[in-house]
């Protein structure tokens, strides 16, 4: 399932799959899983409490990597993260983190995210005149772990440092089933990235981060806790804004007609942003645990099986989404499940957006002025984007 034509084109896998049964079995993911597709079965399991997201342990069995303190202490971690752990446990810690991506939280953001687009925009704008740049790497890379650095309060660490963690964690969870060299580079990444955390010297006092460590006040319980949010951070919200900036600005390069309409109504960027989540989803699956049996669409499964749970597909249920191929900014229909769905909706959802737009508005005017030359898209199975975006300056 998951080779280079999916890379290439997931779109027209899910089309295939919708001419079939709702709940289709595949052995090429974790040792086989369902896959789940239309849009209402989708936000349906997106919302169930008896689908779990503890899955750690699966991954790390698949990935047959030999046995060590290190391979706990990593385990340990991941299974304490928000994102792999299960009512009540989930509500008490997603309450504690909540706060920092309020409204408010983020309207007081805003200014820091926009000095940091102007700062790589002006350098995208210095490597043009050199030549050539890429948009990946001279955009879309940095800009998620920047803003995160600010967002935890984090300083003296150098952003590719943190780029080389995000990136081996993101390849771990980026493939249907690790293995060990995969498993061993994501281990080593987030264990330093602990340690590095684990630095007073990188926190900022009363920063985010230095709170979540040494709040005492907070309902967070002991050391691997408190770190385990901390590096989710770093890592968990990276490869959603990455990508969702990667699409944006090679379509608005290459088509003309939608940069024109946000030029003509800037008010229209942020649905615009809504619309890109969509049409071209950074995040194409996430998958849920069966805590039963269960009979579901005529068929039987089995407790501990995995859904692969297709958000990519949901996005262009043509029952939900008209038309779902086009990219129309004025879509007033059923929500996007690109950023998850329930109590597991993504917490940095509001923050992706926001990223998003501001580095829109601070580019829109460069774009016009902008060629691209053939990119490649990024191997990895869940996610969709770009590996590199290299640009040059049109010729006059």
């Amino acid at each position: 399932m998951f080779k280079a034509p999916f890379i290439a084109d997931p779109y027209a896998f899910y089309a295939d799959l919708r001419q079939g049964p709702p709940l289709v079995w595949t052995p090429d993911f974790c040792g086989g899983a369902w896959l789940v597709h239309r849009h209402a079965d989708v936000r349906f399991a997106l919302r169930d409490p008896a689908l779990r997201v503890r899955r750690i342990g699966g991954w790390t069995t698949q990935a047959q990597a030999p046995d060590t303190s290190r391979l706990y202490a990593f385990k340990s971690l991941m299974a304490r993260a928000l994102v792999f752990v299960d009512r009540p446990r989930h509500t008490r810690i997603r309450r504690v983190l909540s706060p920092a991506f309020t409204a408010d939280a983020m309207r007081a953001l805003e200014p820091a995210i926009q000095t940091r687009c102007q700062q790589l925009a002006g350098e995208l704008r210095r490597k043009l005149e050199n030549g050539q740049a890429d948009l990946a790497r001279d955009i879309c890379r940095p800009l998620p772990v920047l803003v995160m650095m600010d967002l935890l309060g984090l300083r003296d660490l150098p952003a590719e440092r943190l780029l080389e963690w995000t990136e081996a964690m993101a390849h771990f969870l980026g493939i249907p089933t690790p293995d060990a060299p995969v498993l061993l580079r994501a281990q080593h990444a987030l264990l330093d990235m602990a340690d590095c955390l684990s630095d007073a010297r990188h926190l900022v006092p009363d920063g985010l981060a230095w709170q979540l460590l040494h709040d005492q006040n907070l309902s967070l319980r002991g050391r691997q806790e408190r770190l385990a949010q901390c590096c989710m951070l770093l890592f968990a919200g990276y490869e959603t804004s990455r990508h969702l900036l990667g699409t944006m600005l090679n379509t608005l390069i290459q088509r003309a007609d939608l940069r024109q309409t946000l030029e003509q109504h800037p008010q229209q960027i942020p649905a615009a942003v809504r619309e890109f989540l969509r049409h071209d989803s950074p995040i194409q699956y996430t998958a849920r645990r069966l805590e039963g049996d269960r009979h579901w669409h005529g068929q039987t499964l089995r407790k501990g099986q995995l859904l692969v749970l297709l958000l990519g597909a949901a996005n262009h249920d043509p029952d939900i989404f008209p038309d779902p191929q086009t990219l129309d900014f004025t879509r007033h229909t059923q929500p996007e499940l690109s950023l998850g769905h329930g109590i597991h909706h993504c917490l940095g959802a509001g923050l992706a957006q926001l990223e998003a737009r501001l580095a829109v508005q601070t580019l829109l005017p460069l774009l016009p002025s902008l060629q691209s030359r053939p990119g490649q898209r990024i191997r990895l199975p869940a996610y969709r984007g770009w590996d590199n975006l290299p640009v040059q300056t049109v010729a006059a």
